[in-house]
């Protein structure tokens, strides 16, 4: 059998030219790829940001762009719009003012509804008993800024043990005579 030579502390001193040769190789191309790496991380960054820009100005374009179409489809939520600022610019604080001037201790008022189209006022109400309901009536007329007014339904309530009487009435309304009312001592 053969004899092992296992000697870890040998000294030869012979430099491995083949080994030192890889390792600047290895080197070399890690250092290659790190810079490639770099390069198309900035050029990925650079892209992203001019498609964001490119994406924002598209939208701001399409924003910009209504077609027929798209402003069909808006014309009911317009027009809502307009007679929303047209109801904001009713005068409302001399309306319900008029409204408050004819209560009464007998009646109860139960809604108020207004379409401002048409200019005309609903009043539902409860009265103690039907004089109660046609004094309230004659008052609502008396008031300046209101006119026209009928009454659209009335009715017992029988279920109540006081037999009260339900009504709605509808008045028009004049912004003129609102606003004149409102100024009167």
């Amino acid at each position: 059998m053969r004899r092992l030579d296992l000697d870890f502390r040998h000294s030869n001193r012979s430099t491995n030219w083949l080994g030192l040769a890889l390792l600047a190789l290895g080197l070399a191309g890690a250092i290659m790829s790190a810079t490639q790496y770099q390069q198309l991380d900035e050029e990925l960054a650079q892209t992203e940001a001019s498609l964001r820009q490119a994406d924002s100005a598209a939208r701001k374009q399409a924003s910009k762009k209504t077609t027929g179409t798209e402003l069909a489809q808006l014309a009911p939520e317009i027009k809502r719009a307009r007679e929303a600022a047209q109801a904001i610019k009713l005068p409302w604080p001399e309306l319900f003012a008029s409204v408050e001037a004819a209560r009464m201790p007998d009646v109860a008022l139960l809604a108020i509804v207004s379409d401002n189209t048409k200019r005309e006022i609903r009043i539902t109400g409860q009265a103690r008993n039907p004089q109660s309901m046609l004094e309230y009536f004659s008052r609502i007329e008396a008031q300046p800024g209101l006119a026209n007014s009928h009454l659209l339904s009335h009715h017992l309530e029988l279920q109540d043990p006081q037999h009260p009487v339900r009504f709605v009435l509808a008045a028009n309304w004049s912004p003129v005579g609102l606003t004149r009312a409102a100024g009167a001592p």
